[in-house]
């Protein structure tokens, strides 16, 4: 559990170590915001399109590699960002740690599934979840401070050295990575449902169940966009806070985000409803964001209800997780979460353009109300998920038709 949480620490880490310094960057090399954007939109989109391939590579030759391969190309990256910052280098460069996040959920979770006892998988997956914030806690300190040391170039080679190197750390505690065992049992499982004349590998996952998983992590990515994105803009015109008290209740948000992920895993270890549990904490998020809508509230309530969105949004992470271990036939969890976790980069894909024009239009309160809109459709995404399995017990997992 600490090998592969600390890793996905860096995987969060790497995601916000350029945005710091982006005002360095458009002064040191002349390069408009746009062109700064990009170079984010290409690690982004790179990264969804990679997800299910890295998958289906962990479920062939196992989490460990694919994880060790893909955080020392991630952390080399952003390395050569800082050695070579030319821009066409540097998109390519940004291409490449893209790819290599790509590898972090199919085999984070693969790993987990097969080396963690089955009663702390949820509290597994919740440390997994919460490990992510950290590292995106740590990563503008961590690049400001090091940046104010040597200059930004230093900074990006100092931190991409430090990826290098917990990837020999995971090379050197590769016993305690393995997921040989589940592997080999789940390829004998496929060879006889092949010699029956069933289907196995990509098309087995193509269920009801796992289709509703992508479109709730899609929709878990749009709400969360919503908050992360606009929430400080909003905030201030509509209640009049300031812009630095605005962002003081969007890092209350993030920290009570983090604590919600460990009471999640604690749920998701002792409640059998999943998807009744997981639609309680979103309905009640989407609540609170809602209250965040009418005008004139005061500081500590405008912190308060930011906080209670952000903590039970947040609740559901290890829930979900579960639902998609439980969804996933053996020996296909890399590729199964692959494909739903592509889901979050359709939704933060997707978000930005209409909320922001939203706020283009010029009705602040429309962003917490689009929010809360968009997380009681989780809800109602969680009911089918609910609906197939109750409806049909026996073969509620069944693929879909392909033909």
């Amino acid at each position: 559990m600490g090998l592969v949480s600390t890793a996905h620490a860096f995987s969060h880490f790497y995601m916000l170590l350029l945005p710091p310094i982006f005002p360095l960057l458009h002064a040191d090399l002349g390069l408009s915001y746009a062109a700064l954007g990009l170079l984010l939109s290409v690690y982004a989109v790179v990264t969804g399109v990679m997800q299910v391939p890295m998958g289906m590579l962990v479920d062939r030759v196992g989490g460990r590699t694919i994880l060790t391969v893909g955080l020392a190309l991630n952390a080399l990256a952003l390395l050569l960002v800082g050695l070579f910052p030319s821009y066409p280098a540097m998109l390519l460069f940004m291409a490449m740690a893209g790819a290599g996040n790509a590898v972090f959920h199919p085999a984070d979770y693969a790993i987990l599934s097969a080396r963690v006892g089955e009663e702390r998988m949820g509290r597994a997956f919740s440390m997994h979840l919460f490990a992510g914030y950290i590292g995106w806690m740590l990563a503008p300190p961590a690049m400001l401070g090091l940046t104010m040391v040597g200059g930004w170039r230093f900074a990006l080679v100092a931190l991409g050295l430090a990826g290098i190197a917990y990837a020999g750390v995971l090379v050197l505690k590769r016993h305690s990575l393995s997921d040989e065992d589940e592997r080999q049992a789940a390829k004998a499982a496929a060879a006889e449902t092949r010699a029956n004349g069933g289907k196995t590998g990509f098309s087995l996952l193509m269920t009801p169940v796992i289709a509703s998983l992508f479109l709730f992590y899609m929709i878990v990515a749009m709400a969360g966009n919503g908050i992360q994105s606009f929430s400080v803009v909003a905030n201030v015109d509509l209640h009049g806070i300031s812009l630095g008290d605005a962002n003081l209740a969007l890092t209350c948000y993030f920290i009570a985000a983090a604590t919600g992920t460990l009471l999640g895993g604690w749920v998701a270890d002792r409640v059998v409803r999943l998807e009744l549990a997981t639609a309680v904490a979103f309905a009640l998020s989407a609540g609170f964001v809602a209250l965040l809508g009418f005008g004139g509230l005061s500081l500590p309530a405008v912190i308060s209800l930011m906080v209670l969105g952000g903590f039970f949004v947040a609740v559901v992470a290890p829930l979900r997780d579960i639902m998609v271990r439980q969804a996933a036939p053996k020996g296909s969890i890399g590729t199964a979460f692959g494909i739903v976790t592509t889901g979050f980069s359709a939704g933060f894909t997707v978000a930005p353009v209409a909320l922001g024009w939203i706020v283009d239009m010029g009705y602040p309160a429309f962003i917490f109300w689009a929010t809360a809109g968009i997380t009681l459709l989780g809800v109602l995404t969680l009911g089918g998920v609910r609906f197939i399995r109750a409806s049909r017990p026996a073969e509620s997992d069944q693929p879909l038709p392909t033909g």
